[in-house]
């Protein structure tokens, strides 16, 4: 089974909140395909934590998947010193905090009134490289309270054997569902 299958699957099962895991060469194929899949059905915020916005937005462009339905947070491209493009598409960090993430996340939900809605974390263990791996589950707890409170579909996405498995334990704790991502069949 594909893994927007999956993804579907859990949805219409009641899942509100998905923890995908992918093996590290599945990370690019396996992020564009749920990005193109939750932006046929619906508007949301990707939290881009790994790349700038100019360069995922090229990617997604490319791959077909419709940007226009998505406000972006970026982590990125203030800390690379980049070129901050489409203000009111996308909000702009000065680093991966939690905090600043948290705050952003809050702002941009405020923002999307659609009726299918989505939020799209890219990639928890990025935030582990700067806070505490304790500072990372509160922000999960937090975040995917908000997730339900205002009724979106989250996904995080995480790279396999990034994150020590006692934590994978711990945040399988604050979802609803657990995808693990192998072999080349996404």
């Amino acid at each position: 089974m594909k893994i927007v299958e999956r993804i579907d699957e859990a949805i219409q099962n009641g899942a509100e909140i998905i923890l995908v895991i992918v093996e590290s060469k599945m990370y690019v194929k396996a992020s564009l395909e749920i990005l193109k899949y939750l932006t046929e059905k619906a508007e949301g915020v990707f939290v881009t934590l790994n790349r700038p916005y100019s360069s995922m937005k090229k990617l997604m462009e490319k791959e077909g998947i419709n940007v226009d339905r998505i406000t972006f947070i970026d982590a990125i491209t203030r800390q690379l010193g980049g070129d901050e493009l489409d203000p009111e598409k996308c909000i702009y960090l000065n680093s991966p905090d939690p905090t600043q993430i948290q705050m952003a996340i809050e702002q941009t939900m405020d923002r999307i009134l659609a009726e299918n809605r989505f939020i799209y974390i890219d990639s928890l263990s990025t935030i582990s490289l700067y806070k505490s791996f304790e500072t990372l589950l509160k922000f999960i707890r937090y975040i995917t309270g908000k997730i339900r409170i205002k009724g979106f579909i989250g996904t995080i996405f995480s790279v396999e054997k990034e994150i020590d498995d006692v934590y994978y334990s711990q945040i399988s704790l604050m979802v609803d569902e657990v995808i693990e991502v192998e072999g080349y069949g996404a």
